[in-house]
C-alpha cells in the first residue's frame, strides 16, 4: 500500500510505504553456555620488567608472607628478581649475575619439608646443581653436577624416603634417565638408562606405595614408560604405553582429588588425563578438546572452589585459556582469558591472600591474572581477547549491576554477573554472527533480560532472551530494510520487545517498527523520499523520526511522526549553510522533562554547528561556546544516565583525540553548553556509568590497547 504523507507545513514532500513482512531469519531455543564459576578470578595488572627475560618462577627468597619471582633466559647468566607485596603486587625488579644460566628450576624440600634451596639445570653448560637465594634476591651457587650431554627437564622428590630431594634429568638430547643425588660430598649421578631420549620425565607415585616413581616419555618410539621404585632408589622399567605421535608438557598431578596421582600431557591440539587408580591400572582416560595447540600447561584452584582446574597458554597466539573443574573426571568449557603477544611462560603464583597465573614477554611485562577481592573501586577485568560494545543488566534486579560485551575475537557475547559483593562470579558465553558495535538491554524482567546487538551502518540485528534461571536461550535475527542509523526499543504487556529504527537506504531514509507477535517479529517500514544525513528515532510520548535534509544552500531539520497508522510531518529548522561535510546527532530525553529533543553537531571545512531542538524550538549555539575538540562521528562516543541516585540523567561524550569523557550541560534550558571533564580514560571502545559499588559510581569501558574491561571510580 502506498500514499502521501498528510502534509503538515508546504515544501515538504514526503511518500509513506507500509509494508508488513515478517522478516525472522532464525529462532534458536537451547541451553545456554555452561555457567562458569570463575569466583572473582578475573583481576589483571601489568608489571614493567626489563626486556629479554623468558621464564618466570616462583618462590619466596625473603621468607615474608608474599610471594617472589625470579626471571631467566636460558641463554643468559643473570636472573632478575622481584620481591612479592601486599595485594599481589611487586616491588622494584633487581638484576644479579648466576653463575650457569638456568634452562629450568624446581623446589627442593629439606628434611623439614621446607623449601630453602632450588634444583636447575643449565642445557647451555650440561650441568645440574643447586642454588639458594638471600632475602635480597641475589643467588649463591651450592653444587652442580656436569653431563656429558644436554639436559632440559627436572623432577625432584624425596625417592629412598632419607629426608632429602633427588634431581630427575631428562631431555630430548640427554642421554637417558639420570638421578642426581645430594650427599656430603656434593652431587652424584646415578643413570637409570642409557642411550635412548627421554623428551620429558616426571617423579609421580604410579604403584600406590608411597614412592616416588617414574613416568617419561620415549621420543625415539612415541611410548610412555612406566619405572617402579623399589624403595631403595633402584627403578624397573613396568609398563610402556604406545603412541601415534609425540606427547608434550607431562605433567603429574591428582586432578580430580582421589588421591591417586594422574598423568596430564598433551597431544596436538588437546589436553590428555590418565587417571590414576587403587589398581594402577591407569585405564581410565580423557581428552579435552583445546581451541589452540598448547605450549604450556598448569594446574590449580584458580577460582578457590576446591577443584582443580588447567590452564594452558598458546605462545604462537598469546592465548591463555582455563579449563575449571567441575569436579570427578569432568570440566567446564575452554574459557579465554587473554592475548598477550610475545608470552614466553606462564606459572601459577599464590601470595598472602591472593591466587593467580602470571606471564611474562620478551618486551618487559609480567601480566597477572588474580582472584579479585570485594569489589575494588579501580580494576581491570581479564576475560576475553578483545571486549569491545558493552552495556550493562541486572540479574534479579537486585541492584547489583552486571556486565555483557562483545568480544571481537572468539565472536560471541559475554556476561558476567555478580555477587552480593560486586565481585564476578559466573561468566557466560554465546557465539553470534558478527561483532557488533552496540547492545542494548531490556531489564524488566528480573530473571531474564533481552540483548538486541547491531551495529550503526549495517543491516542485522540479532536478539538473545536469556533466562538466567532456567539456563537457556532464544536467539532470534532479523534484517533492517536498509542500514541503521538509530535504534530504541519499548517494552510491551506481553514481556516482549518491539523495535523501533531508522534506517537509510541509497538516498532515502525511514522509520521501522518491529513488533514481536505469535513467536515472530513483524515489520512495518515507512520510507522518506528525500536525501538524508542522518536521523534518530523519538519514543518517548510519542513514536516518530528526527531527520536532517540537504538543500541548495541550507540544512533541514524535519519531524515524522507515528500517530493511528499515518505519518504527520513537519520542518522543525533551517540552517542556512552548504557545503557541510559531517552531521551528527542524538536524540533522547536531555532534559529529563519526560520529552525527547534533539542536539545536533554539524561540519564544515572551517566551522562546526551545534543545535539543541526540544518540543518547541531549536537553538543555536554560538561558535564562541563550541570548543575545537568537539567531534561526535561515532554513536558509541555517547553514553546517556546518572551519575548519583535518582539524580538527572546526562549526555557523556568520550573525545578520543583529547583522551577524557566529559558532560555536556545545557544551560538557558538548551540555549548554551559547557561541557566539563568528568575523568581522564584513553582506548575506549565502548562505555557506560553505573554504581558498581555501594558508595560510588563508575566509568566501565572496554579498553582496546589492553583487552581489558577497566572499572574507574568517578
Amino acid at each position: 500500500m502506498k500514499k502521501p504523507y498528510n502534509v503538515e507545513k508546504a515544501g515538504l514532500k514526503i511518500e509513506l510505504n507500509i509494508t508488513s513482512i515478517l522478516f525472522i531469519a532464525l529462532i534458536i531455543s537451547k541451553e545456554l553456555f555452561s555457567q562458569i564459576p570463575i569466583n572473582g578470578f578475573c583481576q589483571y595488572k601489568s608489571y614493567k620488567v626489563d626486556a629479554g627475560f623468558t621464564s618466570i618462577f616462583a618462590l619466596n627468597f625473603n621468607n615474608d608472607s608474599y610471594t617472589d619471582l625470579i626471571l631467566f633466559n636460558p641463554d643468559l647468566r643473570k636472573i632478575e628478581t622481584l620481591a612479592g607485596e601486599k595485594n599481589g603486587g611487586f616491588g622494584r625488579p633487581i638484576i644479579f649475575s648466576i653463575s650457569y644460566e638456568i634452562t629450568n628450576i624446581r623446589n627442593l624440600n629439606d628434611r623439614n619439608k621446607k623449601i630453602k634451596r632450588y634444583a636447575f639445570v643449565s642445557r647451555q653448560k650440561m650441568r645440574a646443581g643447586i642454588y639458594s637465594f638471600t632475602a635480597s634476591g641475589k643467588a649463591y651457587l651450592n653444587n652442580s653436577i656436569k653431563f656429558k650431554s644436554y639436559p632440559e627437564n627436572i623432577s625432584t622428590a624425596d625417592i629412598d624416603k632419607k629426608g632429602s630431594d633427588e634431581f630427575l634429568i631428562s631431555g630430548s638430547a640427554f642421554n637417558g634417565l639420570s638421578i642426581v643425588y645430594q650427599t656430603p660430598s656434593g652431587l652424584r649421578e646415578k643413570k637409570i638408562i642409557e642411550n635412548t631420549s627421554f623428551s620429558n620425565a616426571v617423579f609421580t607415585d604410579l604403584s600406590n606405595d608411597n614412592y616416588p616413581d617414574i613416568a617419561a616419555f620415549n621420543v625415539l618410539n612415541n611410548s610412555l614408560i612406566f619405572f617402579y621404585n623399589d624403595g631403595a632408589g633402584g627403578f624397573r622399567k613396568v609398563r610402556t604405553i604406545k603412541f601415534d605421535q609425540p606427547i608434550h608438557l607431562l605433567h603429574s598431578t591428582d586432578l580430580n582429588l582421589d588421591n591417586y596421582n594422574d598423568l596430564m600431557f598433551s597431544e596436538g591440539k588437546s589436553i590428555n588425563i590418565i587417571y590414576g587408580d587403587s589398581a594402577s591400572s591407569y585405564s581410565i582416560t580423557t581428552s579435552i578438546k583445546t581451541k589452540y595447540k598448547p605450549g604450556q600447561i598448569i594446574t590449580g584452584d584458580f577460582n578457590r572452589d576446591g577443584k582443580i582446574d588447567i590452564a594452558y597458554a598458546n605462545y604462537k597466539k598469546g592465548i591463555l585459556s582455563i579449563f575449571y573443574g567441575k569436579g570427578g573426571n569432568n570440566f567446564y568449557p575452554e574459557t579465554i582469558y587473554s592475548k598477550k603477544d610475545g608470552i614466553q611462560n606462564i606459572i601459577p603464583y599464590y601470595s598472602k591472600f591472593v591466587n593467580g597465573i602470571a606471564s611474562i614477554n620478551l618486551n618487559g611485562y609480567i601480566f597477572t591474572i588474580t582472584n579479585l577481592p570485594p569489589f575494588l573501586e579501580n580494576t581491570n577485568i581479564s576475560l576475553g581477547v578483545r571486549p569491545s560494545a558493552i552495556s550493562f543488566f541486572d540479574d534479579g534486579n537486585n541492584g547489583i549491576i552486571d556486565i555483557c560485551y562483545i568480544d571481537n575475537y572468539t565472536h560471541s557475547l559475554d556476561f558476567i554477573v555478580r555477587n552480593t559483593s560486586g565481585v564476578p562470579s559466573t561468566f557466560y558465553s554465546y557465539p553470534i554472527f558478527e561483532n557488533h558495535s552496540s547492545i542494548i538491554v531490556d531489564n524488566t524482567i528480573p530473571r531474564i533480560k533481552t540483548f538486541f546487538c547491531y551495529s550503526y551502518g549495517k543491516r542485522l540485528i540479532e536478539i538473545l532472551k536469556v533466562d538466567f534461571a532456567q539456563n537457556k536461550i532464544e536467539k532470534n535475527s532479523i534484517y533492517s530494510p536498509g542500514i541503521i542509523e538509530d535504534l530504541k526499543i519499548r517494552h510491551t504487556d506481553n514481556n516482549f520487545d518491539n523495535i523501533y529504527l531508522t534506517y537509510s537506504n541509497g538516498s532515502s531514509v525511514g522509520l521501522s517498527i518491529m513488533e514481536y507477535r505469535d513467536y515472530k517479529y513483524s515489520i512495518s517500514n515507512f520510507p522518506v523520499t528525500t536525501t538524508s544525513f542522518c536521523s534518530n528515532i523519538f519514543a518517548n510520548n510519542e513514536i516518530g523520526m528526527i531527520y536532517w535534509s540537504k538543500g541548495k544552500n541550507n540544512q533541514t531539520l524535519s519531524k515524522a511522526a507515528l500517530s493511528g497508522g499515518t505519518v504527520s510531518s513537519s520542518v522543525l529548522y533551517k540552517l542556512k549553510i552548504d557545503s557541510v561535510t559531517s552531521i551528527f546527532s542524538f536524540t533522547g530525553d536531555l532534559f529529563n522533562n519526560d520529552k525527547d529533543a534533539t542536539i545536533s553537531i554539524l561540519g564544515t571545512n572551517t566551522n562546526k554547528f551545534v543545535t539543541v531542538t526540544n518540543d518547541k524550538r531549536t537553538f543555536f549555539i554560538k561558535h564562541s561556546e563550541i570548543p575545537d575538540y568537539f567531534k561526535i562521528d561515532n554513536p558509541n562516543q555517547l553514553f546517556f544516565g546518572e551519575t548519583r541516585p535518582n539524580g538527572l540523567k546526562k549526555l557523556f561524550v568520550y573525545f578520543p583525540e583529547r583522551k577524557f569523557i566529559g558532560t555536556i550541560d545545557f544551560l538557558n534550558r538548551g540555549r548554551n553548553l559547557v561541557i566539563p571533564k568528568l575523568i581522564n580514560a584513553d582506548n575506549i571502545d565502548g562505555f557506560f556509568i553505573k554504581k558498581m559499588s555501594s558508595r560510588n559510581y563508575h566509568i566501565v569501558y572496554t579498553d582496546k590497547s589492553i583487552g581489558c574491561i577497566t572499572i574507574k571510580q568517578i
